[in-house]
């Protein structure tokens, strides 16, 4: 027999060897386990009132613990609305937000609008127009207006209409002199 073929066998028969050893102290150790008396638990000595009591409060706890998981499966769903509620009004804020800036921008349009038709009339017609507007409209038209078109304008107009709107466009009281 060529000894690498040798070696494989005794190996193998080593091994069929350690096998059947361990297999015989398996078998002696449940018989031992088996022949053990278990000592009896500490429950088996208790009375019947207590040993009650404890598995009426292990009820109450189990019930507790069912009512808190079920506040907490409620509470997740509702932490989920709210979050999708929040987000839909972030949303609903943005979009607002956005069309609060158009409404703006038009406004501001249109008021440059009006102020570069009152710049474009004469002087005349525009002081009859301002006169007859409220004063803080007024005010506001004047301001944006070039200061030369603003001294032909309040020239046009009586003493009495074209001071107090000279006076407004100072943006001083009259108490501070």
């Amino acid at each position: 027999m060529k000894p690498a073929r040798l070696f494989f066998v005794l190996a193998f028969l080593a091994l069929l060897k350690l096998i059947l050893a361990i297999t015989a102290f398996e078998r002696n150790l449940q018989a031992e386990v088996r022949s053990t008396k278990v000592p009896s638990s500490p429950l088996g000595q208790c009375p019947p009132e207590i040993f009650e009591a404890l598995r009426a409060e292990r009820r109450k706890l189990e019930k507790r613990a069912r009512e808190i998981d079920l506040r907490e499966k409620r509470l997740k769903l509702l932490e989920k609305q709210v979050e999708r509620r929040l987000a839909a009004l972030l949303e609903l804020e943005d979009s607002l937000d956005e069309k609060l800036r158009e409404i703006r921008r038009i406004e501001t349009e249109r008021f440059n609008l009006l102020v570069k038709a009152y710049s474009e009339m004469r002087p005349s017609k525009a002081a009859r127009l301002l006169m007859n507007m409220d004063p803080d409209m007024a005010v506001r038209i004047l301001s944006a207006m070039k200061s030369d078109q603003v001294a032909r304008i309040l020239a046009a107009m009586p003493p009495e209409k074209a001071a107090p709107l000279a006076e407004a466009l100072s943006g001083i009281s009259p108490q501070k002199f």
